[in-house]
């Protein structure tokens, strides 16, 4: 299946002396400095036929081609929770990428939306309008599940995280915790911030310069050796829920990082595949979203169902005589 056509721009007088990668951010405005970085070294980008620097000046004149290469491999098949010509809400299965990083960088999830939306994204930069190019609102971790928000256009974007920054977006997830968690209800606050002790990069730990960072969970039911909780990020602070969760004593079910990181220095070693003796996802679900529509004003309420994997798991530890997957 091939992509959208290469896009030719030519560089007027007044954009003489640019580089090329100041040049393509005013054309492109929704795609990242990264993204353009990436294009012009890939060679998706080039200047008068040939391959360019981020760095070259660009003269009047110049003709900049732009392809829009897709990954090779077949898109992720992603359920739909709800759509409109704003806003796009999906259901991430656990273990799809949510975007493109480290060894994982094809068949996520952001570049099967674009794939799907590709004919759009085309006869939009035929017109001479960037700003439709389909965004991640927020992002869920690896071997999460739940909602996600796609902005489709540029200026839904920037409504949609003004309202994850005025705090106006909340949200609520399913979290398998281990242990008893003994209070009904709760509230952890804790500055997140990289954990230097750890050997693992990505890490995150409770530390006094770090980003202010708030979760508050109920209890919703006791099982065997775990708690089963409704969790409300009040801020959005990378691996928040997991890192608060496991600063109580209570880290999530399956948790590679936050329960014991050896299980993750394994599952690197391994090139980042799980083998049979880990599990294959972690207990935590995005259930549900809330917010106005940027567009209609209107309260807009999103839900993504439990998974069956995640129900299997919860469905073993309801057992009595000692569940096996409460191992992980």
């Amino acid at each position: 299946m091939s992509g959208p056509e290469p896009v030719v721009l030519r560089v007027e007088q007044g954009q003489a002396g640019l580089r090329a990668e100041a040049f393509l951010a005013l054309r492109f405005p929704s795609l990242s400095r990264t993204a353009l970085k990436q294009k012009i070294m890939s060679g998706q980008a080039k200047l008068n036929g040939h391959r360019l620097a981020t760095s070259t000046r660009l003269r009047a004149g110049d003709l900049l081609v732009v392809s829009w290469r897709e990954q090779s491999g077949p898109p992720a098949v992603l359920e739909t929770l709800y759509e409109d010509p704003y806003l796009l809400a999906v259901n991430k299965p656990a273990g799809l990428p949510i975007h493109p990083a480290g060894g994982r960088l094809r068949g996520t999830l952001i570049q099967s939306v674009r794939q799907a939306f590709r004919l759009q994204i085309q006869r939009s930069l035929e017109a001479g309008d960037p700003s439709f190019y389909p965004s991640l609102v927020h992002r869920l971790d690896l071997f999460s599940s739940g909602v996600v928000l796609i902005a489709k256009d540029r200026p839904t974007l920037v409504a949609m995280h003004r309202l994850v920054a005025d705090g106006r977006l909340s949200k609520r997830y399913l979290a398998l915790a281990r242990g008893e968690v003994s209070s009904p209800r709760g509230r952890i606050e804790g500055a997140i911030g990289p954990d230097p002790s750890s050997r693992v990069r990505i890490r995150r730990c409770i530390r006094p310069d770090g980003l202010p960072a708030v979760t508050e969970y109920e209890v919703l039911e006791r099982l065997a050796g775990h708690t089963l909780l409704a969790v409300y990020p009040l801020t959005g602070r990378q691996h928040q829920i997991r890192v608060h969760l496991a600063s109580i004593g209570h880290p999530l079910w399956g948790d590679l990082i936050y329960q014991d990181e050896s299980l993750f220095l394994r599952y690197a070693a391994a090139g980042c595949r799980l083998d049979p003796s880990l599990p294959p996802r972690h207990g935590l679900h995005a259930e549900r979203v809330r917010f106005l529509h940027p567009a209609s004003g209107q309260e807009l309420e999103l839900s993504a169902p439990l998974p069956e994997d995640l129900d299997r798991v919860i469905a073993d530890l309801r057992r009595p005589g000692g569940p096996q997957a409460g191992k992980a």
